[in-house]
């Protein structure tokens, strides 16, 4: 069988177009971290909720029995448990925070690439400096010349 020579261009576009989705179809890194910081922000904020309910419930009990020390011990013991948990999920959320705020930079990272393989891709028809150049009138680098004092030839 034969292929006419037209469609190996066709053949190599969809390769780059099928590892480029496969690509995309996995989070990176910093994606991963964020989800995991979640995850545990998440797992300590319920702790937290649960421990807090049942302190709620312990100084309804204490109002009814207030004669009980065991529930004025427990009490006790809730309240720095509270404050354990608390330290708990207010360190998870910065972790989340900071997770969230390098995803963030790596996106930043990933649009400022893209951006400059369009612009490279803006200008198939120019080659040296104008194709370097975003507009018509940017000068590069180095293309300023110093100007001559007056007088001087």
């Amino acid at each position: 069988m034969m292929v006419s020579r037209s469609v190996y261009p066709l053949l190599s576009v969809a390769c780059v177009l099928l590892s480029l989705a496969g690509c995309a179809s996995h989070p990176s890194p910093q994606q991963t971290m964020v989800d995991d910081r979640y995850m545990v922000y998440k797992a300590m904020e319920k702790n937290y909720r649960e421990a807090e309910e049942d302190y709620m419930n312990l100084l309804f009990n204490i109002e009814r029995m207030p004669e009980e020390e065991e529930l004025w011990i427990m009490k006790r013991d809730k309240m720095l448990e509270l404050m354990q948990l608390k330290e708990l999920m207010l360190n998870a959320r910065t972790e989340l925070d900071q997770a969230m705020q390098e995803w963030e930079r790596h996106m930043m990272d990933l649009q400022a690439e893209q951006k400059k393989a369009q612009v490279k891709q803006m200008s198939p028809n120019l080659k040296g400096l104008d194709a370097q150049r975003s507009s018509p009138g940017q000068l590069l680098p180095g293309e300023v010349k110093p100007r001559k004092k007056y007088g001087e030839l």
